[in-house]
């Protein structure tokens, strides 16, 4: 008699139902955005992580969003940080703006403003709103804040909602005699 087979896992994860699915993982991410849309949170996650395994860049993100918020899944901060920054060094702005959020909400400032600043260098121009908070508040240089809002101001793809919070924060410092 041969010995039993050892299950295999992979990065602590277990298989699931959705491994053998046929398809690319654009479907698979495509049919896990529909689940969650539906309330289906668990079987999301499992098609977001067979995705995220063929690496799905937004697959990445949103697994590391699951695990990083604790939704359809236990929440883990280092899972979540592992699938950010591997989104992350691959160019997507959303995940490093999420690790800045995550350092930002431990009260790592230094490390939130370096994490900001790469998702700004990769794109995201309303990352530049959570640098003037940053400058604003925690690091107290109102100088840079108010410089961080100018340049977001004049940005082209920044959404009414941040435009007009970028707006309050200015008239603030401006208050200040900034």
């Amino acid at each position: 008699m041969g010995t039993p087979k050892e299950k295999t896992r992979t990065k602590g994860h277990r298989s699931n139902r959705f491994d053998r699915i046929a398809g690319s993982a654009d479907s698979l991410f495509a049919e896990a955005c529909e689940r969650l849309d539906s309330g289906a949170v668990r079987d999301a996650f499992e098609l977001f992580f067979a995705a995220a395994k063929a690496d799905h860049l937004g697959a990445q993100v949103n697994l590391g969003f699951l695990f990083d918020t604790g939704t359809g899944v236990e929440k883990n901060r280092e899972k979540a940080m592992y699938w950010y920054r591997k989104a992350a060094r691959r160019g997507e702005a959303s995940a490093a703006n999420n690790i800045g959020t995550i350092f930002r909400d431990e009260g790592k400032w230094r490390l939130s403003l370096r994490w900001f600043e790469k998702a700004i260098e990769l794109g995201s121009a309303e990352t530049l709103l959570e640098v003037a908070k940053l400058w604003a508040g925690p690091l107290n240089q109102p100088l840079k804040a108010k410089q961080a809002l100018t340049t977001l101001l004049e940005a082209n793809d920044i959404s009414e909602v941040c435009e007009e919070e970028a707006m309050r924060l200015k008239e603030i410092l401006e208050k200040q005699g900034v």
